[in-house]
C-alpha cells in the first residue's frame, strides 16, 4: 500500500472533481489518497508521510488579475499570491532527496513561477508568457516510446484537451507522447528522474472530458504503477 498525496486547486479546471477521481480509482488499490488544496500539503509533517506527490493545481503569481468566476468555486480565490516558501521548497527536496515520486498533471507545471528550482525537478516548464494552447479541440496524440512501462497497451489515440507547445522541453527525460501543431510535433509527456525519485509530467488533463478518455486514463494509471515501482506487479 502507498500513501498518495495529490496537491490541487486553482482556476480554469475542475480541481475536486478530478481530485475525486483519482481518488476513486486509487484507492481501490490499497492506497490511501488524500487530495488537498491548502499549502499545508506541503509542510514536511504532512508531505513526509507520503510516497507520491501529485502537484496538479495551479497558482502562479499572475494569479490575482482573474475574476473569481474562473474558480470551481470563487470563494476560493485568494486575495492575493502568496509565493512558494523556503519551507515548503525545502521540503519537496527533501521528499525527492529520500528517493520518493512525483507525478505533475496537466497544469501543474505552470504553478509557482517564483521558484526556478521546479523547472529542474520537472524537467521542464509551462513559461508564462511564452507557453500556450490552442482552443481547447479533439486532436491526436502519438505515442512515441511504446516500451515505457507508462504506455504499456497504450496506442496513438484522440482526446478532446488542451495542446500545450512552447513549453520549456526536458532535456534528461524520456518524452512518451506528442502531438503535432503549427508545423511540429510537441511533447505531452515525458518521464524521468531527479536524484533517486521518479518523476513524470502529464500534460493532457484539463476537464473531465479529457479525464473520460480511456488512453489517457491508463496512461494515469500505469505512470502511477512505474512512479510507485509497481509496474511488474
Amino acid at each position: 500500500m502507498a500513501r498518495i498525496h495529490i496537491w490541487g486547486g486553482g482556476p480554469y479546471h475542475p480541481y475536486s472533481e478530478q481530485g475525486g477521481w483519482l481518488i476513486q480509482q486509487l484507492s481501490p488499490w490499497g492506497n490511501e489518497v488524500v487530495y488537498g488544496e491548502e499549502r499545508s500539503m506541503f509542510d514536511w509533517e504532512t508531505l513526509g508521510r507520503a510516497d507520491l506527490l501529485i502537484i496538479m493545481g495551479l497558482e502562479w503569481s499572475g494569479m490575482v488579475e482573474l475574476d473569481a468566476s474562473l474558480w470551481e468555486d470563487p470563494s476560493r480565490k485568494p486575495a492575493r499570491y502568496e509565493p512558494f516558501s523556503d519551507e515548503h521548497m525545502a521540503a519537496v527536496q527533501r521528499f525527492l532527496s529520500e528517493g520518493r515520486a512525483l507525478l505533475c498533471l496537466h497544469a501543474g507545471l505552470a504553478s509557482f513561477d517564483d521558484r526556478p528550482e521546479f523547472e529542474e525537478i520537472f524537467d521542464g516548464r509551462f513559461v508564462w508568457g511564452q507557453s500556450t494552447h490552442p482552443p481547447y479541440a479533439e486532436f491526436e496524440v502519438q505515442v512515441v516510446h511504446p516500451e515505457h512501462p507508462i504506455l504499456a497497451g497504450v496506442g496513438n489515440f484522440v482526446t478532446p484537451d488542451e495542446l500545450y507547445y512552447n513549453l520549456r522541453e526536458p532535456r534528461r527525460s524520456a518524452v512518451l507522447l506528442e502531438a503535432e501543431y503549427a508545423g511540429r510535433r510537441w511533447p505531452l509527456a515525458w518521464a524521468g528522474s531527479y536524484g533517486e525519485a521518479r518523476t513524470a509530467y502529464i500534460a493532457l488533463g484539463h476537464d473531465m472530458r479529457s479525464f473520460a478518455t480511456p488512453s489517457f486514463q491508463s496512461v494515469v494509471h500505469n505512470a502511477i504503477s512505474w512512479l510507485l515501482g509497481q509496474e511488474n506487479s
